[in-house]
């Protein structure tokens, strides 16, 4: 490439970085991109029909349809399945909020802020655990007053705590995160890779034809050193190794930091692609769903397939106590308690560290109005996690049966309010609207957290070996290739040995002043490791040399000079930070490149890899404000910084 002009130079470096990023996404593959195929937390809602959408949820409307008008008008309906949901002890509604969320938008869209508040409140209402109706709740109340944004901002942040805290959204956050996060430094190190080929590869070929010889034993030696550029081509590597194969085969001419960098993304090829892989695998497989399922339960009105699933998995996990635990709160919900009672005692045989299981017992044995047995199971879910405000309330329900416990039916009651006052007055509150309530109502029947959910979660992928296995097996898993032997402890190797075949003092190397050939006479941390002798001589040391030498020597450096600081400002306007890499500024620049690739893929996985528990509705303009004027202003302050850079050695120049 040295008899090029610098705008090709340019344009083919632009346009190999272009294919391959496009290669790699699998825009020009027929292989999916997405390592999810299946579709999680979708809940469909079917387009409305003549303005009237289906309920398919339980309850007393269970099949009817529901005029929206009515329902935006009137909260009798509304009111009756919240009554029904605390009789059925159900967190959350999905489908309703969902159905709530979407009358609020079009009340939004009308001008009507104060209806769609109320819809959104009743969004929350029906799914307090969920995000989504605390985010068009912060919506209306935006609409409603522009110059009040800190009430819409609290709701907001509210709904960002539910996110967190609900498994499904929570799993859906930290996977897209995770999937654009890897993919994006998968990229980086495409980019790195592409640039350290379009410097050092020529030398390489400078390298053989400047030792060609008639001897027999170097032409052999030389022909293997061609040979070596195909190795990916006949071993159909994937592209990602087959970028690292030939940026490890130009070690040798690359300076100590590029060298590090290409030993990290080595380590980068090893594990994200191998978990990226894995992770997708296990989101679809068995126990994944098992999870969803038994969140499903726990959290939602279950699916009626739902208890025959988990006794289908119990067949062949027998011991699985959380799903033991699921069942006898399904059966509970269902007035079942005998059944209930059976498979929380199997719950705590399993686990006897258990205390949701005892205090849900206890809930048991309330209802069939054995409270002293209750108040055991009560007491014995306290000592073992004393800070459960629920805990607390239960035993003073199962104190308050027993009139000559009145004294500790109010200690309870205190420390359970002293522990969590929201969640009492919420219970005390449903309880009043009845004489005599239900047990789901008297009582708090506790479900799997999500810290629970999460914890098997990463029980289940990583298995009984533990991390370390884990660890251990990606280095052992086949790199993709036709060759089934090919694993990267051969790569480790290559990578050493082409380390300490490039460790020599005198190897090949570009001198980064005039961009001759040079071998590196001069070892150290700065730049003068790679300069050449006479540009040492000339403008480090500044020997008194003929004139006509140093004229001409200048003017091949101010060429050079010029050539780089062209493509480097020319691809910086194309892929951000490549500029900074191409001018030796590597930890800048791959952090400006990693940046880039973020927010990009961010827009392009605009509703994320996995889906979101509620129908998408159309992008909001505020969201798309905020990524789109991230993208603006990293790529604008990146290409401002890029343009403002000097040439490397001109400061050098300019004294002579």
């Amino acid at each position: 490439m040295k008899n090029l002009t610098p705008l090709f130079k340019a344009v083919i470096i632009l346009s190999v970085s272009v294919f391959c990023l496009l290669y790699y996404l699998g825009v020009l593959t027929q292989s999916k991109t997405l390592p999810v195929s299946k579709e999680f937390f979708s809940v469909e809602i079917s387009p409305s029909v003549d303005g009237v959408l289906p309920f398919p949820a339980g309850g007393p409307f269970k099949g009817k349809p529901l005029d929206p008008e009515t329902l935006a008008s009137s909260t009798k309906e509304l009111d009756q399945m919240f009554q029904w949901k605390a009789d059925q002890g159900i967190r959350n509604i999905p489908i309703l909020s969902s159905l709530l969320i979407r009358m609020s938008e079009q009340s939004r869209r009308q001008g009507n802020a104060d209806q769609a508040i109320q819809l959104a409140n009743q969004a929350v209402r029906f799914s307090p655990n969920l995000a989504q109706p605390y985010f068009e709740l912060a919506k209306a109340h935006w609409s409603r007053d522009l110059l009040r944004p800190d009430q819409a901002l609290f709701v907001f942040f509210k709904g960002m705590a539910a996110q967190v805290k609900y498994f499904p959204s929570s799993l859906q956050l930290f996977y897209n995160a995770f999937f654009i996060v890897s993919n994006a430094l998968l990229m980086t190190f495409i980019v790195f890779a592409i640039m350290v080929l379009a410097k050092y590869l020529p030398l390489y070929f400078y390298d053989i034809q400047r030792n060609l010889t008639q001897e027999m034993a170097k032409l052999v030696l030389h022909s293997f050193r061609i040979f070596f550029l195909f190795v990916p081509v006949i071993l159909r590597l994937d592209l990602l190794w087959a970028l690292l194969f030939w940026a490890m085969l130009l070690s040798g001419y690359v300076s100590k930091r590029e060298r590090q960098l290409l030993f990290f993304f080595f380590i980068v090829l090893i594990y994200l692609p191998f978990f990226l892989r894995s992770s997708s695998a296990f989101l679809n497989g068995p126990s994944s769903d098992v999870i969803l399922e038994i969140h499903r339960a726990n959290y939602e009105e279950p699916d009626p397939e739902t208890p025959k699933r988990l006794q289908a998995w119990l067949t062949h996990q027998p011991g699985d106590t959380e799903a033991l635990f699921t069942l006898g709160l399904l059966e509970k919900r269902q007035g079942r308690y005998a059944e209930a009672e059976i498979y929380y005692q199997k719950a705590i045989q399993g686990n006897p560290g258990f205390s949701e299981a005892h205090s849900n017992l206890g809930n048991i044995l309330m209802a069939r109005k054995e409270y002293p047995g209750a108040v055991a199971s009560y007491e014995k879910a306290i000592s073992l996690d004393p800070g459960r405000a629920a805990y607390h309330y239960n035993l003073y329900r199962g104190y308050s049966q027993q009139t000559f416990l009145s004294g500790k039916a109010d200690a309870a009651f205190r420390r359970a309010r002293q522990l969590d006052p929201e969640l009492i007055d919420h219970y005390s509150s449903i309880d009043s609207a009845r004489v005599a309530p239900p047990i789901n109502r008297l009582v708090i029947d506790e479900t799997l957290g999500t810290p629970s959910l999460w914890e098997r979660f990463f029980g289940a992928y990583i298995g009984r070996e533990g991390w370390l296995f884990r660890l251990f097996k990606a280095w052992f898993e086949k790199i993709p290739s036709r060759v089934p032997f090919l694993v990267p402890v051969l790569f480790l190797g290559f990578i050493i040995a082409m380390a300490r075949y490039g460790g020599g003092k005198r190897f090949l190397t570009r001198c980064p002043m005039c961009g001759n050939p040079t071998h590196r006479f001069y070892l150290g941390a700065s730049d003068q490791e790679f300069i050449c002798f006479k540009c040492y001589r000339i403008f480090v040391q500044k020997e008194k040399l003929h004139p006509k030498i140093v004229e001409k020597k200048s003017l091949q450096v101010q060429q050079f000079q010029k050539e780089n600081h062209f493509i480097s400002r020319f691809l910086s306007c194309f892929l951000v930070g490549f500029g900074h890499l191409w001018k030796g500024y590597f930890y800048g620049g791959l952090l400006l490149v990693f940046l880039f690739f973020i927010v990009l893929l961010r827009l392009v996985y605009w509703e994320g890899v996995v889906r979101l528990p509620f129908v998408p509705s159309p992008p909001a303009l505020g969201r798309l404000v905020l990524w789109g004027g991230l993208f603006l202003l990293i790529y604008g302050l990146a290409l401002r910084q890029a343009h403002r850079l000097k040439p490397r050695f001109g400061a050098n120049l300019r004294k002579f």
